[in-house]
């Protein structure tokens, strides 16, 4: 009987209940029948996937729709709320829908995490100290409000580096299946279908294919070549569209544009890895001058105490 009152069990049972509590008191305000933002495409592909295979992300959905339903409330109008959701229209595509996620369900997710990490840190600082610190636990998690935002921002990085780094290789298929004797929109949904067959996340054949479904309904493939400089700050993207849109007005054949451009994009690529790993040895002399510096003291400290030793 004294164990199970021990402080320690009845403050981690406090705990428990606390988020129990909230848990019911937060699902009895939903509705029946949650409404949730409309999905589809690549987004609700790779959704299904991340149910399927991380538990974590199927064990938090539920919540963060309940979040999202709350956010969705909140009226489209001149405020913090939407200038932040009219930013994450433009983000979360060009991060490859992170998380298969709408504005609405990230900022839910915010809170999630927040959340999260508030009950985690009060487990923790139970733990130590058999005491909860509940005002460390409301500054770290108020800060956990932000770490999507910075795993979002991580996601575009290397959403661009990836599409970067696959834009030599998918244009030369492109290349040659106009020499193949395509034409360019033929090439590019042939381009587009294989590579959506060997690997639907690769980014480079996910813009590619909004491309080719802009061109579809009609639009001009300059102005959806243009659209995809928009969502894709590329200085590679940019200049291979600038390129071909020079060449459709002087008539100039396309796919020996194209091998050009891929020659000078590889070419430019050659020379900033060549740059990057000349300034290597700069930016590792910093660090081995402090390494350095505490080999010499780590040195030197034994060579005084041995004399000290030595001579008392």
């Amino acid at each position: 009987m004294e164990q199970l009152l021990h402080p320690t069990i009845l403050i981690i049972s406090a705990i428990v209940l606390m988020f129990v509590a909230f848990a019911l008191l937060t699902f009895g305000f939903v509705p029946e029948e949650v409404e949730e933002d409309e999905i589809y495409g690549y987004r609700l592909t790779k959704r299904k996937r991340l149910l399927q295979e991380d538990g974590l992300y199927a064990l938090t959905l539920p919540l963060i729709k309940i979040f999202a339903h709350y956010f969705r409330m909140i009226p489209e109008s001149d405020n913090f709320i939407e200038r932040i959701r009219k930013k994450l229209r433009d983000q979360l595509p060009r991060s490859g829908y992170m998380g298969a996620f709408t504005p609405n369900e990230f900022l839910g997710a915010c809170c999630t995490t927040a959340l999260g990490i508030f009950f985690s840190i009060i487990l923790l600082t139970t733990l130590a100290s058999n005491t909860p610190n509940i005002p460390i636990a409301l500054i770290v998690g108020a800060g956990g409000l932000y770490f999507p935002f910075l795993n979002l921002r991580g996601a575009i990085t290397e959403r661009l580096i990836e599409i970067d780094r696959r834009l030599p290789y998918t244009i030369d298929l492109l290349v040659l299946s106009m020499r193949a004797g395509l034409d360019f929109m033929t090439a590019l949904d042939r381009v587009v279908t294989r590579g959506q067959e060997q690997n639907p996340d690769d980014p480079m054949i996910q813009e590619l294919g909004v491309v080719l479904q802009e061109m579809r309904v009609g639009t001009p493939k300059a102005d959806a070549l243009l659209n995809l400089c928009e969502r894709v700050d590329s200085d590679y993207l940019n200049s291979m569209v600038g390129a071909i849109i020079q060449s459709e007005k002087r008539g100039s054949p396309l796919a020996r544009v194209l091998e050009i451009q891929v020659d000078t994009i590889r070419n430019k690529r050659t020379q900033k890895i060549e740059k990057q790993a000349s300034q290597a040895a700069v930016k590792i002399l910093m660090p081995l001058m402090f390494i350095f510096g505490a080999v010499v003291v780590v040195v030197m400290g034994a060579m005084i105490l041995k004399v000290k030793n030595q001579g008392g």
